[in-house]
């Protein structure tokens, strides 16, 4: 899975989304991983820090051999979000996320340790259960679309088409308003 997450080019962000067995990491277009919520062990913010040294041409110019004492520094924090699990076979393993900002790695820091609460995982599985009971639902009382495009007035018996019709609802002829369900 580390592979995958440092396959991941630097301008995606890498995305963790508990749920109520699994914390899935997505990169926006597929999804990397995932790892169960029973094995995570430690979730903790890693800081790296480099430095880098320039010497500008100018500077060269202007000091010579001294420029060597005053370089123009850059200094680039990246964060790693370092997730220790363990596999259900037992072998630990240790998870980095890359994470540009420090506002995104503290966020995502925290919304790790607070799914991993007993209190916000059981809400995370009931709201599980009712979102597959109104899939459930919604697919047994799915009814066929109607597919004509013409709506036939009850009053007069006149057949029009519904992208004719003037706003209002009403029959053109008898000025009397359809009973039937535009959606």
């Amino acid at each position: 899975m580390q592979d995958l997450l440092d396959a991941v080019p630097a301008d995606r962000t890498v995305a963790c989304l508990p749920t109520h067995e699994f914390l899935i990491l997505h990169d926006g277009e597929k999804e990397l991983g995932s790892i169960p919520f029973d094995g995570v062990v430690d979730v903790s913010l890693l800081i790296d820090s480099s430095i880098q040294r320039r010497y500008p041409i100018g500077r060269s110019l202007l000091l010579g051999p001294l420029v060597l004492l005053f370089p123009k520094k850059t200094i680039r924090e990246t964060y790693r979000l370092c997730i220790q699990w363990k596999d259900p076979k037992g072998d630990y393993h240790f998870t980095y996320i890359r994470i540009a900002r420090r506002i995104m790695a503290d966020h995502m820091l925290n919304a790790v340790k607070r799914a991993l609460t007993p209190e916000v995982r059981t809400e995370l599985a009931q709201k599980a259960s009712k979102a597959k009971e109104r899939t459930a639902a919604a697919e047994k009382d799915q009814h066929p679309a109607e597919t004509s495009p013409f709506i036939k007035c009850g009053h007069c018996n006149m057949e029009f088409r519904k992208t004719d019709l003037p706003p209002g609802g009403k029959c053109p002829v008898c000025r009397k308003p359809f009973n039937v369900d535009w959606g």
